[in-house]
């Protein structure tokens, strides 16, 4: 017969295994910036006041060296979401209104994979990866997601009207965007007691650009112009949004075992923000690719440290699945467990990071170690814009990459100086490499029926006057 001691022994020791692998699964909270440049956030050297930012930045890891999965929204959120290269999974371009692109079904998510573990998933704000009305595509429902809050494409920033709740649109919704999705992900955190993955996708800071206007006052007064005035004012309101995700956390009394990840979907449309950088946001230059990102794990990422060697958008997913004990999908994954660096353990990384966006010039890039290969492809001249239609998927399939340059990131970081004539065995090495991964990749990547766009014949003028006379 067992004693009260041996039964209060038994339930404390459980209690304590309860705890430790409670504590071994962390609630895992994604916050995804667009259209921000990597010195826009004050912990980055910005000129914004960010503080809720910057005390997340305090408190886990800066990121000095990642790269967002693609220069542009759909495509970056793609990779973010698969840990596979967009162009792998068939996002060659941004998804306009009328495009077939979309994120398959067949393809898995980190929602999915984190429900195979039992958590709880909720989607926050911007979508891009296929049409939430209208024509059907997957929705985040399809995708493991068991409660959302979503928009197809962008929200106006106030009393936004585009917002669509499990399938159901919403109307018009009082508030800021990025506050409007904050709150909707609050209340849902609330009310979560298994682990739960919050994806919670601001449309900040892309345009339309709009800002309370006490703070648009404050950047004027700053010595600012109207527009960017309220391009820091709306990067100062979505800090406040972020504030009340971290307080909401404390609040549940999680924080602790929460990890949260911070980032931009791509890099910014003024060349203002890149601040130093080459090129923007759609271009496959650092500034199109490089962003700032932080994470924060509490009791594994040292507090107010810092990562200076690359990682990137495509990490997140064999991260997550390395840190909370998941299978890998069974497809190609394309990024790598970055686990050691948020622990202080040594790391190599030897998976390259390879951008490829159609539409643009130079067509591609791809950062291992010191280096950057830049490519263009044999199908630039036939460019005109960065969207995509009928006539592309030939030309995205066929297109060859034929002149490469060669920058060391480290010692340029403007990427100003050439090297590829200097170093040709680098050169040589790196072509290979970025040549077969470019061409594995897009082999695989799906082949979209874009619909033919009718163009209106213009009805020639009658020379007849009208009847009834002049």
């Amino acid at each position: 017969m067992i004693t009260k001691r041996v039964s209060l022994l038994i339930t404390i020791v459980l209690t304590g295994l309860c705890i430790q692998v409670r504590a071994a699964t962390p609630n895992v909270v994604i916050i995804y910036f667009d259209d921000t440049g990597w010195k826009d956030f004050g912990c980055f050297g910005g000129a914004v006041d960010t503080p809720h930012i910057d005390q997340l930045a305090k408190d886990g890891m800066r990121f000095t060296e990642y790269y967002a999965p693609a220069p542009n929204c759909s495509p970056s959120r793609a990779g973010l979401l698969t840990g596979r290269f967009p162009f792998r999974v068939g996002m060659y371009s941004y998804r306009n209104k009328n495009t077939p692109m979309h994120l398959q079904d067949s393809e898995t998510t980190i929602a999915e994979v984190l429900k195979t573990k039992g958590f709880a998933t909720g989607m926050f704000g911007k979508w891009h990866l296929g049409n939430l009305e209208g024509e059907p595509h997957p929705t985040p429902s399809d995708q493991g997601f068991d409660y959302w809050l979503a928009c197809d494409n962008n929200l106006i920033k106030h009393n936004p009207k585009s917002l669509i709740r499990n399938g159901k649109p919403v109307g018009k919704t009082e508030g800021w965007a990025a506050q409007v999705v904050a709150d909707e992900a609050n209340e849902w955190m609330k009310k979560q007691t298994a682990p739960f993955f919050a994806y919670i996708a601001f449309s900040e800071t892309h345009s339309p650009v709009d800002a309370p206007e006490e703070l648009k006052t404050k950047y004027i007064e700053r010595g600012e112009d109207k527009k960017r005035a309220s391009y820091r004012g709306m990067t100062e309101y979505s800090d406040a949004a972020v504030g009340s995700i971290l307080k909401t956390l404390d609040d549940m009394g999680v924080s602790d075992n929460t990890l949260v990840f911070l980032a931009s979907d791509n890099g910014p449309t003024s060349e203002v923000s890149c601040e130093g950088l080459r090129g923007k946001k759609s271009y496959t230059w650092e500034g199109g690719v490089r962003v700032p990102a932080i994470i924060r794990w509490p009791g594994n990422v040292k507090p107010g440290s810092e990562y200076n060697d690359p990682v990137g958008g495509i990490d997140l997913l064999p991260t997550l699945c390395d840190i909370v004990g998941a299978e890998l999908p069974k497809k190609h994954i394309d990024g790598a467990s970055i686990r050691p660096v948020l622990e202080g353990k040594p790391f190599k990384r030897t998976a390259p990071i390879l951008t490829f966006f159609y539409r643009t010039t130079p067509a591609a890039s791809m950062r291992l170690g010191d280096y950057v290969l830049i490519a263009h492809s044999d199908d630039e001249d036939r460019q005109k814009s960065h969207s995509m239609g009928a006539a592309d998927m030939s030309m995205v399939k066929s297109a060859k990459l034929v002149s490469f340059e060669l920058y060391n990131i480290k010692d340029d970081l403007g990427q100003e100086k050439d090297i590829a004539a200097a170093h040709p065995e680098k050169l040589d090495e790196l072509r290979k490499i970025m040549v077969a991964l470019h061409h594995d990749a897009i082999s695989e990547g799906p082949y979209w029926e874009f619909p033919e766009v009718k163009t209106k014949k213009k009805r020639k003028k009658s020379k007849k006057k009208p009847k009834g006379g002049e």
